[in-house]
């Protein structure tokens, strides 16, 4: 999972629903506490990445503190390059019921609940260039035949003028 310590009641949340969910989760400092995370250094980085070369799926969690760690891009573009299927875990401010993305995080299926409490991964909505969205089917998946599968990781297309 990758998140920031910032969002440490947040974390702590999220981790307790995915291993109640029987998933193995590592957050490492929940993992591994006596680590240093006070630098960003090649040794953090590698053993990072160590960890996440095991691991064969990566949920992003996006909070209001995402945008401000040095690690969580570096993850997300990493895990994505070398290992597979990344999805974005949105944390909705009170009031809101659906998650519309940020920057380059709409490129990333979403992860959310379905109706039987089950973790179930959504195709982002994408727009052409004329502001038209565009809802492809199937549009979500169990988050399990999505960890299993890697043919289609449930990403948007990318659609231009040419396309249609």
């Amino acid at each position: 999972m990758s998140q920031t310590i910032r969002d440490a009641a947040i974390v702590l949340g999220v981790y307790d629903l995915l291993t109640s969910l029987n998933f193995a989760v590592f957050c490492d400092w929940i993992d591994v506490p006596e680590a240093n995370r006070a630098e960003v250094t090649p040794a953090n980085a590698g053993f990072i990445r160590a960890t996440m070369g095991v691991s064969d799926s990566l949920l992003f969690l996006d909070t209001q503190g995402a945008d401000q760690s040095l690690w969580m891009c570096w993850e997300m573009g990493w895990f994505d390059g070398a290992c597979g299927p990344v999805a974005v875990l949105p944390v909705l401010a009170e009031g809101e019921r659906h998650y519309r993305g940020r920057e380059f995080l709409g490129l990333y299926p979403y992860v959310e609940l379905d109706e039987h409490g089950q973790l179930k991964v959504v195709r982002p909505v994408v727009a052409d260039s004329n502001g038209i969205m565009i809802f492809e089917a199937p549009n979500s998946r169990s988050f399990n035949s999505w960890r299993s599968d890697p043919r289609d990781f449930m990403r948007p297309r990318v659609i231009s003028d040419w396309d249609c």
